[in-house]
């Protein structure tokens, strides 16, 4: 079966061209990942250097990746406090999440992250929150933990929604932005969507500042308003 074009890059490229990090290239190698796709080669660059950012991405493309190396890449591991948090619709998307970044990770050293998801006793929560750098969690379990002081924000500089169609819906977006309001003004916003629609970026435009957005086309990503030749 021939494979898509989102998830392939004719292009001899491989993450070292991305990524400087030793410890995280050889957490790539140890996932699996030798080149990286479309999505990742387009959205990578741009997260690492600190905009925000709305790239449309559907399951299979790698989007996990790509925050989770601007994750990794904008931590210091060496601080055991919160400084990223990804936000995920459901809990086996949040564990899936943890799981995925946790091999990214394995070989920095210092480095952990849980997942703060619902249907758990919370007193469980309190040692995650006491040494990851990164948090994994559902809108509900956040919002709580953040309500009720038990997570502090100060010290959190990116914020990442996964399948922020999802998490801008009715359901979720007063959750999503009560969340916001509470980390820190100065935080890198990243969003990513299976779906691309004018409502979804109107949405997201309350949360973020002029971000850079990546789409796939049938061929490759192009950053808004560009076609790549």
């Amino acid at each position: 079966m021939e494979r898509s074009r989102d998830v392939f890059v004719d292009q001899d490229i491989d993450f070292s061209t991305l990524i400087q990090n030793e410890q995280l290239l050889r957490g790539l190698e140890h996932s699996g990942y030798a080149r990286p796709s479309p999505i990742q080669l387009q959205a990578i660059p741009l997260g690492r250097l600190g905009v925000d950012l709305v790239a449309q991405a559907k399951s299979g493309t790698g989007k996990t990746v790509v925050f989770g190396v601007i994750a990794l890449e904008s931590i210091n591991p060496l601080i055991p406090q919160p400084q990223a948090l990804i936000v995920a619709p459901t809990r086996e998307i949040a564990i899936q999440i943890r799981d995925v970044l946790r091999n990214l990770g394995k070989y920095i050293e210092g480095f952990q992250c849980e997942a703060l998801i619902g249907g758990l006793s919370t007193q469980g929560d309190y040692t995650k929150l006491k040494n990851s750098q990164v948090l994994v969690g559902t809108p509900g379990r956040l919002m709580a933990l953040l309500d009720s002081k038990r997570l502090n924000p100060k010290t959190i500089k990116l914020m990442v929604l996964d399948e922020a169609d999802k998490l801008m819906s009715e359901a979720f977006q007063p959750q999503i932005n009560f969340i916001f309001r509470k980390l820190p003004a100065t935080k890198q916003c990243i969003a990513f969507s299976a779906t691309f629609t004018d409502n979804l970026l109107e949405s997201l435009g309350t949360l973020m500042k002029s971000p850079q957005k990546v789409r796939l086309t049938e061929t490759v990503p192009t950053l808004d308003g560009k076609q790549n030749k």
